[in-house]
């Protein structure tokens, strides 16, 4: 049985590096937020109910928790460069026929020769369209709009 309570640290040990590696490799990226990897003890089951002749089997991955802690902010020349503060993404649309839908927190924006507000890759921005007052005119992802100016 400590075999297998051992191989379990290991495993999660194992998980955790993998968490961390992603998180170093991704320091530079844009919009980036790490992750931490929480652990849960495995209780082995018993007859007994008296609690002191219970033996733990190790540890478990419980998962991996996304860290929404605010970033350093950066001023640039770019006034499409934007910040979310929060858990909030930006929701894309890809281009082509695929109608694709994808959340970031890449905040890097450009306007391409339609006048609409897209991503380093072409997708575009949705927004809820807005009246002239500021009032949100549509809810849910059918009213989802591309961006334009």
């Amino acid at each position: 049985m400590s075999f297998y309570t051992a191989l379990s640290g290991l495993q999660a040990a194992q998980t955790d590096m993998a968490t961390i590696s992603h998180n170093l490799a991704n320091v530079s990226t844009t919009g980036f937020k790490k992750s931490r990897t929480e652990f849960a003890d495995v209780i082995a089951s018993s007859v007994s109910t008296d609690p002191r002749k219970m033996v733990g089997s190790g540890t478990v991955v419980k998962g991996n928790v996304q860290q929404f802690k605010e970033g350093n902010l950066q001023t640039t020349s770019n006034a499409l460069d934007l910040a979310l503060v929060g858990e909030g993404f930006f929701i894309m649309k890809s281009t082509g026929t695929s109608d694709q839908v994808n959340y970031t927190r890449n905040g890097s924006f450009a306007v391409d020769s339609g006048n609409n507000v897209v991503d380093a890759q072409g997708s575009y921005l949705m927004v809820y369209p807005v009246d002239s007052d500021g009032n949100v005119t549509a809810t849910g992802s059918d009213g989802l709009t591309q961006l334009q100016i």
